[in-house]
């Protein structure tokens, strides 16, 4: 009888032991998993194709974001996209549409960092030529209509083409201001 009472607390602590292994290795799992002490820390959310419709004040559509890709990083206090597009309303009168590569949106601002590959396209609807705007780096106020960066731009009105460094636009307005080196060839 003394050996299976020794047996038996024997097998309890050994069990005891694999369950308390088990326990512990599953929650350093799960913190990796959901971010824990990666790079970026924590995550918040993260939303696929994601479609963001904004409203304005009477319930009316405003403009709508889109991106590939949303994570919210709470210790960095604010949300990376990828993919993004912004599309304004037709009722808002805004010509613009604005793409990116990636983006980020600081907590408890108004506005959208776009970074890598950023065009802003509009058609006119008069002569049916597109202007394009590119810059490596653009911040966009949506609910105010207004861009600007301080970065180089080109801006191609049709074949023609026109590069500057800084740039200031209300797209509402249809106002574009280049700040400073502007330099371009127009065929006459």
């Amino acid at each position: 009888m003394y050996t299976n009472l020794r047996n038996l607390i024997g097998l309890s602590l050994l069990a005891a032991l694999v369950i308390a292994s088990w326990y512990f290795s599953r929650q350093e799992t799960a913190l990796s998993a959901a971010g824990g002490d990666g790079a970026g820390g924590p995550l918040g959310y993260y939303l696929r194709e994601a479609n963001i419709s904004i409203m304005d004040e009477d319930g009316q559509l405003l403009y709508e974001i889109s991106a590939g890709q949303i994570e919210e990083r709470p210790a960095e206090n604010r949300a990376g996209l990828t993919g993004i597009r912004v599309r304004y309303s037709p009722a808002t009168d805004v010509p613009w549409e604005l793409s990116a590569a990636n983006g980020e949106i600081p907590d408890d601002a108004d506005y959208i960092e776009l970074i890598g590959n950023v065009e802003l396209a509009s058609t006119s609807q008069s002569s049916g030529e597109t202007t394009v705007i590119q810059a490596p780096r653009l911040r966009l106020a949506p609910d105010d209509f207004l861009a600007s960066t301080d970065s180089e731009v080109s801006v191609l009105l049709g074949a023609e083409r026109l590069d500057a460094v800084g740039l200031s636009a209300n797209l509402k307005g249809d106002y574009l201001e280049l700040k400073s080196s502007v330099h371009g060839q127009f065929t006459p």
